[in-house]
């Protein structure tokens, strides 16, 4: 297996995450009013600037989250489906750091929320 390498890895990880994330009764909810085909480029621009440095990604990552009715539980559902989809497909640095920065980010996004951290 390998690590991230490039733009169509990052394309492939966000196809198996979010055809996860939308079979999850929990999460799919969420994703109803939501264009995928319009938010999939925005996500993989986006995750490309954390694993490269480099994106055309512009905007606020947090706003979007704000109007959904998010639960601590949604949270932990979001990073175990987002680490098991990514070990699934790579292994390395930056795999490893992609995990770390989601791990970040769920606590961030949580603590901006008023949500108890969740437990992952």
């Amino acid at each position: 297996m390998s690590d991230i390498t490039t733009t169509e890895d990052i394309t492939k990880f966000m196809e198996l995450f979010y055809d996860k994330l939308l079979s999850n009764p929990i999460a799919a909810p969420l994703f109803a009013d939501i264009d995928m085909q319009a938010h999939m480029p925005r996500v993989v621009s986006f995750w490309e600037g954390i694993a490269f440095g480099d994106s055309q990604y512009r905007g606020s990552p947090f706003e979007p989250h704000v109007p959904l009715a998010l639960t601590s539980e949604h949270f932990s559902i979001w990073f175990e489906t987002f680490c098991s989809c990514l070990d699934d497909l790579f292994e390395g640095p930056t795999a490893t750091m992609v995990k770390e920065r989601a791990r970040s980010i769920v606590f961030i996004f949580s603590s901006k929320l008023g949500l108890s951290p969740p437990v992952i």
